[in-house]
């Protein structure tokens, strides 16, 4: 029993300590990267290679899922809302869950999937390799050179990809409409309800959702790549806890989120 106690308060510890880890990490990331002195060209450079390794070549998946998604969302709010008899809720319903939901969660998930593993993976086996210590024997620091331009950049990414996702969704659900409940209208009427149901809380909804989980996912990344210790055997065992990490990250905020928008 006492054996059994000590493991578990020795995993607490440790998540503990993550936790508090990580935090700092944020905090320290989030100072840094408002200060002009900070973004030499280098660090410019890798932020600039991060947005398009992560964003700019995601933007067409993106799109692809934003179309689906919303002609999704549109449907099933029409036929629901047909059923009850309260169609014109129709725009209301679905500006609240693309903004407030569907956008932010679901490019969060693109963007894990896109670029979550290939930021541990480069990080572990620059680690491994040796490059890492290379850099801190010419007295750079890595936490700034290494970590600061990755998690900017994913929080970039994916607040980007989240408006580009918006857009294409509130368009392919402006077509639902008009195939579906249009009656010879154009889109017009829909896309008025629609924006004239967002409210500046959803922006702000939408912004937290977004910049939060990025912030997370590249401190999180960097956390597992850069933890890596010994031969490259390590470096799977660490892509595979910073996507988890992730997405656990992910929707323990969307959650908190959700709770203080509703409550």
């Amino acid at each position: 029993m006492p054996h059994l106690l000590g493991k578990i308060g020795n995993g607490c510890i440790a998540k503990a300590r993550s936790i508090f880890y990580l935090s700092t990490m944020l905090c320290a990331g989030l100072t840094l990267s408002v200060k002009p002195s900070t973004w030499v060209f280098p660090l410019r450079n890798r932020l600039a290679r991060q947005i398009l390794f992560a964003g700019v070549q995601a933007v067409p998946f993106t799109i692809m899922v934003a179309a689906l998604a919303g002609g999704m969302v549109y449907l099933q709010c029409f036929f629901w809302l047909q059923y009850t008899d309260k169609v014109e809720f129709l725009g209301r319903m679905v500006a609240a869950l693309l903004f407030r939901e569907l956008a932010p969660f679901l490019v969060t998930f693109i963007v894990i999937g896109a670029s979550a593993s290939a930021v541990t993976t480069e990080l572990a086996t620059m680690k491994t390799t040796g490059e890492v210590t290379l850099l801190e024997a010419q007295g750079i620091d890595i936490f700034n050179f290494l970590a600061v331009p990755r998690m900017i950049g994913l929080a970039v990414c994916v607040l980007g990809l989240s408006c580009i996702f918006l857009f294409v969704s509130i368009i392919a659900s402006a077509l639902g409409f008009i195939l579906f409940n249009g009656e010879g209208q154009g889109p017009q009427p829909f896309l008025i309800s629609v924006f004239d149901s967002v409210r500046i809380s959803d922006w702000i909804t939408l912004i937290t959702k977004s910049v939060i989980p990025g912030l997370f996912m590249g401190a999180i990344c960097s956390y597992e790549g850069l933890k890596v210790e010994g031969t490259s055997t390590e470096v799977p065992q660490a892509v595979s806890r910073a996507i988890l990490r992730s997405i656990s990250a992910t929707v323990l905020v969307s959650t908190a989120v959700m709770l203080i928008t509703y409550l």
